[in-house]
């Protein structure tokens, strides 16, 4: 209860005072986040899914295109994206009906809701990475030409990222992403994925860059990550502890 009512505050402060946010929405975004939990309403779309209640149409892709011409050459990609719609939704998108790949994940606490998304992956051909030592998986399976999968918005340990500032507050971000790009020459796509009116969930690219292509790639990332929040702010995860690592943040 103190993690969500905290997580309240956060929203109120971050939106509230910056005037992004009318009274009417933020109150939305309070009740999709809190009141019903998001969480469980994304997991139980991955049931339905799983259990063909829900049809892979159900989920569109834009721009397609803008990957297929990337994908051509044979190379792995780096697809990137954040809590935002339903992350679950957006790897099977993605791998039902462009190309599958792998993706880091944590086991749930809850083994009920874990036995879902994981069977619900295996099923759609989506790969799993463990958190701990996933560095070297997603190299290995960059190496084999296989697409890879990054959350941007994790709450990421002290020593493990590079501080920068989200929403105006510090926050510890992965340069996994923008290391392994460089490295391997490869396309970054940011991607993301919100529920329509309809019910119906649809898939955006953002156009493919490399990481020595832009100025401050991380920085340039975390603009775009801000910028679909705010677009689709009542489809963010906000009882996830982003700023964990802010001293007295949660106090």
């Amino acid at each position: 209860m103190k993690k969500i009512l905290l997580s309240i505050g956060i929203v109120a402060s971050l939106f509230a005072s910056d005037k992004l946010l009318t009274k009417k929405e933020l109150n939305e975004v309070l009740k999709s986040s809190f009141i019903y939990p998001k969480l469980k309403k994304d997991i139980k779309k991955a049931k339905e899914l799983l259990e063909n209640c829900l049809p892979i149409s159900s989920i569109e892709a834009k721009s397609i295109g803008l990957v297929d011409k990337i994908l051509k050459n044979g190379k792995s990609v780096i697809f990137t994206s954040g809590h935002i719609g339903n992350w679950e939704m957006l790897v099977v998108g993605v791998a039902s009906q462009i190309v599958p790949g792998v993706g880091v994940a944590e086991k749930l606490k809850n083994p009920y809701l874990n036995k879902i998304l994981f069977e619900s992956r295996e099923r759609f051909r989506i790969g799993v990475i463990p958190m701990k030592g996933a560095l070297r998986k997603l190299v290995y399976s960059i190496r084999k030409g296989v697409p890879v999968f990054i959350i941007m918005d994790q709450a990421v340990n002290p020593g493990r990222g590079t501080e920068k500032d989200f929403f105006g507050f510090p926050a510890i971000h992965t340069e996994t992403p923008q290391y392994l790009s460089k490295k391997y020459d490869l396309f970054i796509v940011p991607t993301f994925i919100k529920q329509q009116d309809n019910g119906k969930y649809l898939i955006e690219f953002e156009k493919p860059f490399k990481a020595d292509e832009v100025q401050d790639c991380l920085h340039y990332e975390i603009d775009i990550l801000e910028k679909r929040i705010i677009e689709n702010t009542e489809q963010w995860l906000w009882c996830h502890k982003r700023w964990k690592n802010h001293k007295d943040f949660y106090k």
